[in-house]
């Protein structure tokens, strides 16, 4: 750089005869890059050092240096890495597991609630019955009265039951009785009961039907003038069978009766975890999309 009358280069040349004689102040070197690299190669970094002299901080400059080929001088170049790896950075894939999990939630407690888990999954246990019921009735005719005897065997202590019976004459077409007879058991397993009828067209026929708590679980039917008796047992539908619905909050007793309710209806439960499902589902879906 040129400064008017000089006065630049004379100040430079002050300044080295000063650093080869050594009555430079030290703050000049300090603050000078050239001064303090020719003092250090004259008197060493230690000297300077004891001398109070700093070597001159410079700010770093941004981007890397890298030779040019032209006498191995230095000179600074952009740092591109970082626009590199800006540009070369990829958008994180959509993630999809966590809508997926929420979308199977949902859809097994939709399930559940029209459904019911327990048709799949038969979890429900039901309770033994305490004896084997049997349910059957004799008939004979005498002097045109007609007798008929139900025995009933296997019947559970405390339960309500029923029998329904139709008796008939003149080959069912005319009715004779409709009837029944209710009672609850207590302590009697075993129970006989009979009835008697004038027919006086015969053949006769009769319908009887016996019912625990309100639910058919057998029938006994007979027809002709003697003795002639049909019994079967009606095929039971079990709590399990009817109640396929698994009811949240009982979850933990799943194999007790209690922990399942009919299919086809709902508690706040299931409503609450409805939404709740169907939420996460659309906030998780969209934070990742």
């Amino acid at each position: 750089m040129k400064y008017p009358n000089g006065r630049g280069a004379m100040g430079d040349s002050n300044s080295i005869k000063g650093v080869l004689d050594g009555t430079i102040d030290p703050s000049e070197i300090s603050g000078d890059k050239k001064l303090y690299s020719m003092a250090e190669r004259i008197y060493g970094r230690e000297a300077l050092e004891e001398m109070g002299v700093e070597p001159p901080v410079e700010p770093p400059e941004s981007g890397i240096k890298a030779m040019n080929g032209n006498g191995g001088v230095e000179i600074p170049i952009k740092d591109s890495l970082g626009t590199v790896n800006v540009d070369s950075r990829k958008k994180p894939r959509r993630r999809v597991v966590l809508p997926l999990i929420m979308f199977a939630l949902l859809t097994i407690s939709g399930f559940n609630v029209v459904v019911g888990i327990g048709t799949v999954l038969p979890l429900c246990e039901d309770d033994p019955p305490e004896q084997e019921l049997e349910f059957s009735s004799s008939a004979q005719l005498q002097n045109n009265t007609l007798f008929i005897v139900w025995k009933m065997t296997g019947l559970n202590n405390g339960s309500f039951y029923t029998i329904e019976w139709q008796v008939s004459q003149n080959g069912s077409s005319e009715i004779v009785d409709i009837g029944n007879s209710t009672w609850v058991s207590d302590n009697d397993p075993v129970r006989f009961d009979n009835r008697n009828w004038y027919i006086d067209a015969p053949p006769y026929s009769y319908l009887s039907t016996l019912y625990e708590d309100d639910l058919m679980v057998a029938f006994s039917n007979g027809s002709g003038d003697s003795i002639t008796t049909l019994s079967d047992d009606a095929n039971r539908v079990s709590y399990c069978e009817s109640n396929t619905r698994l009811i949240w909050t009982e979850y933990q007793d799943f194999e007790s009766k209690d922990a399942w309710g009919e299919s086809g209806t709902g508690e706040i439960a299931d409503g609450a975890m409805m939404m709740l499902f169907a939420l996460m589902m659309i906030i998780t879906a969209r934070k990742r999309s």
